[in-house]
C-alpha cells in the first residue's frame, strides 16, 4: 500500500470531523434556529396530519429536532473514531472509541456552553444528553460490527460499517429534511391527476436474499400489473401516468426510498433492487424468470442502491444479462470513490431528466 503524505491524512481523517464540527456549530444551530425551517415542518405536518393540534406540532417539532441533535453527534463520534483509527483499518479499537466518545462529547458540552453567549440561545443539559446518547450508540455499533470483523475476518461487516454505512444514514437523513417541500408538491400532483394512492410499496430483494418493502411515488395507474405480473416498464408504457412520466425521468419517483436507505435495506450506491417474481420479455422468445438468468443470485452480496454504475451507464431496456454483469463489475471494483463520482453523475441526470431516456444518461 503506497505511503500517505502528511497532507492527504489530514484531509482524508483530520479535516472531515473538523468540518462536520464547524457545521454543528454555528451553522446547525443558526439554522434549526430559524423560523423557515419551523414553517417548513409545520407546513409539512399539517398537511401530513391536518386535524392535529397545535400542541402535538410543537411536541413532533422537539421529537425532530432531537433526533437530528442524536444523529448529528452520532456521525461526529464516528468520524473521530475514524480520524483516531488513521488509516489503520476498520477493526474495532477500544483506545480509539473511548477518545473519540471522549472528544464527541466534550465538544458536545462546548457547543451548549457556547450558546449561552449566543443572543436568544441557552443551552440545554436536554440536548447534551441526546447528543451523549447518539454519540454512545454510534461507538457502541461500531464496537459490535467491528468485534464480529475481528471473529471473522472474512465478514464485511465491518468495512461496510465503516464509511459506506454512516455516509448512507448522514446522507439520507440530510435529503429527507431538504426534500420535504417537494414530497408535499409531488403528493398533491399525484393525488390531483387521478385521485389514487400517493404511494405505491413494492417486494424487493435486497443483500443476502432478503425481502423488503421498498416504498415509491405512484407513477403508474391504480393496480397497473393486475393482469400482467411484474414487468419491467418499456418506452412509452401505457401504464404510466403523465405526472408519473415527470416523476420516472428525474427519478422522483423514488424519492421515499431515502426512507429504506435510512433504514439499512438499500444504500445509495449499488445493484438495482429487484423484484422476487419479475419476467424479462425477451422479444419473441417469451417472458423469462429473472432468477433464471447468470449473476442474479451473485449481486445480493450488497445492499441494493438508489443508483450504481448500470443505472447511469446502461438503458433501462438493457437486457438483464447485461446488467447483471456490470453489477458483478461494480462489486469488484467499488469503492466509497466510486459512490461518490456515481452519485454526482446521478444529480446530473436527474437535472437533465434523462433517467428514461433509451439514449446515453451522460
Amino acid at each position: 500500500m503506497t505511503r500517505m503524505s502528511k497532507t492527504q491524512r489530514f484531509v482524508l481523517y483530520a479535516l472531515p470531523p473538523l468540518a462536520w464540527m464547524a457545521l454543528i456549530f454555528p451553522v446547525g444551530n443558526r439554522a434549526l434556529a430559524s423560523s423557515w425551517i419551523y414553517d417548513t415542518f409545520a407546513e409539512v405536518f399539517r398537511w401530513l396530519a391536518p386535524h392535529a393540534s397545535s400542541h402535538a406540532l410543537d411536541v413532533s417539532y422537539i421529537v425532530f429536532r432531537k433526533t437530528l441533535h442524536f444523529i448529528e453527534y452520532g456521525f461526529l463520534a464516528f468520524l473521530f473514531y475514524r480520524a483516531f483509527r488513521a488509516g489503520r483499518g476498520p477493526r474495532w479499537s477500544k483506545r480509539a472509541g473511548a477518545l473519540a466518545a471522549a472528544a464527541a462529547i466534550a465538544y458536545g458540552f462546548l457547543d451548549e456552553f457556547l450558546q449561552s453567549f449566543v443572543p436568544r440561545r441557552y443551552g440545554s443539559p436536554i440536548d447534551w444528553a441526546v447528543d451523549t446518547a447518539g454519540i454512545l450508540t454510534a461507538i457502541a455499533l461500531v464496537a459490535r460490527l467491528g468485534s464480529r470483523r475481528d471473529a471473522d475476518p472474512a465478514s464485511p461487516a465491518g468495512r461496510a460499517l465503516f464509511l459506506k454505512r454512516p455516509f448512507d444514514v448522514a446522507l439520507s437523513g440530510l435529503g429527507l429534511l431538504l426534500s420535504a417541500p417537494l414530497w408535499a408538491v409531488i403528493a398533491l400532483a399525484v393525488r390531483l391527476e387521478d385521485r389514487g394512492p400517493l404511494f405505491y410499496a413494492q417486494e424487493r430483494v435486497g443483500r443476502n436474499g432478503r425481502t423488503f418493502k421498498a416504498l415509491k411515488f405512484r407513477s403508474m395507474v391504480v393496480d397497473a400489473e393486475k393482469s400482467s405480473g411484474p414487468v419491467q416498464a418499456v418506452a412509452g408504457d401505457p401504464r404510466v401516468t403523465r405526472v408519473g412520466r415527470v416523476l420516472r425521468a428525474t427519478a422522483m419517483d423514488e424519492l421515499p426510498q431515502l426512507l429504506n436507505i435510512f433504514k439499512g435495506d438499500m444504500s445509495f450506491v449499488g445493484p438495482r433492487a429487484l423484484r422476487p417474481n419479475e419476467q424479462e420479455v425477451n422479444g419473441g422468445a417469451g417472458p423469462t424468470s429473472i432468477k433464471d438468468i447468470p449473476g442474479y443470485d451473485a449481486r445480493h452480496a450488497v445492499r441494493p442502491g438508489l443508483t450504481g454504475l448500470t443505472q447511469v451507464f446502461l438503458p433501462g431496456e438493457t437486457p438483464r444479462r447485461k446488467k447483471f454483469r456490470c453489477d458483478l463489475l461494480y462489486i469488484r471494483k467499488r469503492s466509497f470513490w466510486l459512490d461518490l463520482k456515481l452519485i454526482a453523475l446521478s444529480f446530473w441526470i436527474t437535472f437533465r431528466g434523462k433517467w428514461e431516456s433509451r439514449e446515453p444518461k451522460v
